[in-house]
Parts: C-alpha cells; sequence; structure tokens
C-alpha cells in the first residue's frame, strides 16, 4: 500500500480527488501563450490516461475555473470507489514533480521485478479496501471488516511513482509535457499540489530542472533478417534513389536496396527478372520509438543479395548463373589485386 500516513492525508470521504497544476509566470501574470497551454494539457491528460491503465483503476476527470497568481488549473479526478481516491492522489505529485528516480528508466532486472511487485500491492491493497468497504456496506456494522493483507513492507508514494515511470508510455508522457513547457520561455516553473485550496504546499519544479525530465527518442537497432527470401514485386532497373517493392511479412513493402554490386549489375542489365523472381538478401526494418512511446516502422533496407530465384522451367536458371559468375570474377579480380 502507499503509507499510511499520504492515504490519510489526501483521502476524501467522496468520490473525488482534488489536484492542482500550478505554472508560474514573470511577476505573477496571468496568461500564458494559448497553444502551449492546450499541448501541455494534453500531455498531462494523456498521462493520466496510462496510470489509470496500469493500475486498472478507471477514473474520470473534471476542470474547474482557471486561478491567477501565474496560470492555476483545477482538476478533479472522479473515482468508481472512494477508497481508491487517496492512493491516487498521492502518487500525481511525486510522478510528476520528482526526477530523482529517473536514469532513462534503464532498471536492472532487481529493480524491474520489485516495481511489478509494487504496481501489484497498490492493485491488491485498493481491492482490499474495496472488499471490505462493501463488506460494512452489505452487513450495515462499522465492527465487522476484512482483515487487511499481510503486504509488507508497503511501498511509499515515491515507490508506485518509480513503478510507473518504468513504464514506457508513462515517462514519455512526462517527458512530452516538460518538452511543452521548455517551449515557452516564459514558464518559470510548475508546481503541482493535492489540493485546490491556495495554502496547501506545492511540489514546484523550477525551470532549469525541466531538462531533467525530458528523454531523448530511444535509438532503436534495426530488426535484422539474414538471408531471407523477398519476393520482388517492382524492380528499379536504373540508378537512382528508387525504391524498390517487394514481399516482406505477407504485404508489400517499400525498401532501399543497399548493395552497391548488385546495384550496378541490374542497371547494366545482367541481372533479368520476372513475375516471381526472388531475392534471397539480409533484410533489415528500420524502427524508432514515437512520440507516444510506441515502436513505430521507418523504412526497410536490403543490404546484401545473396542469391536470385526464379520460377522453375523460366530464365532464372539462366539469371543465377550470370550473377554467379559475375559476383565470382569480382572476388578473383579482388584477390588478384591484393
Amino acid at each position: 500500500m502507499i503509507g499510511q500516513e499520504d492515504t490519510q492525508r489526501y483521502q476524501e470521504p467522496n468520490k473525488s480527488g482534488e489536484f492542482k497544476v500550478h505554472y508560474h509566470l514573470p511577476g505573477g501574470m496571468h496568461q500564458m501563450d494559448a497553444f502551449t497551454r492546450n499541448k501541455a494539457e494534453g500531455e498531462l491528460l494523456a498521462l493520466l490516461k496510462e496510470v489509470s491503465s496500469v493500475l486498472d483503476l478507471p477514473f474520470h476527470i473534471e476542470t474547474q475555473a482557471y486561478g491567477e497568481g501565474g496560470v492555476v488549473e483545477y482538476l478533479n479526478l472522479i473515482f468508481q470507489n472512494k477508497e481508491q481516491v487517496g492512493f491516487i492522489m498521492a502518487v500525481l505529485s511525486p510522478l510528476l514533480g520528482a526526477p530523482f528516480y529517473f536514469a532513462k528508466i534503464k532498471q536492472t532486472k532487481q529493480q524491474t521485478l520489485l516495481n511489478t511487485l509494487n504496481i501489484e500491492k497498490l492493485k491488491l491493497e485498493i481491492k482490499e479496501k474495496e472488499s471490505a468497504a462493501a463488506e460494512r456496506t452489505e452487513k450495515k456494522s462499522k465492527e465487522t471488516t476484512s482483515e487487511s493483507l499481510a503486504l509488507e513492507p508497503p511501498p511509499s508514494a515515491d515507490d508506485i511513482a518509480q513503478a510507473l515511470l518504468a513504464k514506457k508510455k508513462v515517462a514519455r508522457r512526462r517527458s512530452n509535457y516538460y518538452e511543452v513547457l521548455l517551449s515557452d520561455s516564459e514558464i518559470e516553473a510548475v508546481g503541482f499540489a493535492p489540493s485546490h485550496k491556495s495554502d496547501v504546499l506545492e511540489k514546484v519544479v523550477p525551470r532549469s530542472e525541466f531538462g531533467a525530465f525530458v528523454i531523448a527518442r530511444a535509438d532503436l537497432e534495426p530488426l535484422i533478417y539474414e538471408q531471407l527470401p523477398v519476393e520482388i514485386v517492382s524492380p528499379v532497373l536504373r540508378s537512382g534513389s528508387i525504391k524498390w517493392r517487394g514481399i516482406f511479412d505477407k504485404k508489400i513493402v517499400s525498401f532501399n536496396l543497399q548493395d552497391e554490386g548488385f546495384r550496378e549489375q541490374v542497371s547494366s542489365q545482367r541481372v533479368q527478372f520476372q513475375n516471381g523472381t526472388t531475392l534471397v538478401c539480409d533484410f533489415e526494418v528500420l524502427q524508432r520509438e514515437d512520440e507516444t512511446g510506441e515502436i513505430e516502422i521507418t523504412g526497410y533496407a536490403v543490404t546484401k543479395v545473396h542469391e536470385i530465384k526464379t520460377p522453375t522451367g523460366g530464365p532464372g536458371k539462366k539469371v543465377e548463373e550470370q550473377l554467379s559468375l559475375h559476383l565470382h570474377e569480382q572476388k578473383s579480380m579482388r584477390d588478384s589485386a591484393q
């Protein structure tokens, strides 16, 4: 569970929890760029949606009239059960405002297991409290309660925040949020508080620390398939940067042919193609991380052609002999030069 102190501090008798986001601006002015504000709000809401998904804890978000003294947003998170409120509200400030456990989300195996365990503990604790509340309501007796689960040592709000940030989509949304804030030079700091009250202590992050929350898009290694048969749909018979087309994973894709030796043979018409011609090649799938933390494919490439296959009975045998002879001649010439 989140520490008892955290839960008692934030839990309310109803099903909603208050959360305040305060943008600190020069001289306390209370207007900011509308595009920045809308983008930041969008990333913040997307982050809260990911938290809801990871914890399997649905909640509805409402917004109230904005406050002054900088720009202040008041959010209400409406939960299905009042027992859920304290746990989540205790996590939001460290989740958004504490970078100390954020080291590009590269965790040891032990830390990864601990993060998973902490999230499961939180889910169990919430369900246990919901069950106990339902039982009290049913029996209408405050003396009848379920025994608490033995979940020692209980994870703190910081532990849960760290476990959530180990999820790529949560970390990416928080990073996007701070990237938006960095784009507006007027924002001097941002503060977070688990209450709409003006005298509640905020967790304030100064602009000088915004960069600590931003992570670069991950450099993903390409997926490499060695000696993969790729049926050619549309070869490129002349030099240039035009992409070839072939069948990969049962779909037609465009790819760059990077084997210069083979490209030269094609442009000089020493390689012929017909319906069903297949390249046995080294094939790469290029990928990157998008702005939501998902992996997206950015392109395909053939880096080496090992063999050409054509349908039996066609001119394929002649083509294979030409290719094989030419490659053998190239190798002999290189050996002689050495």
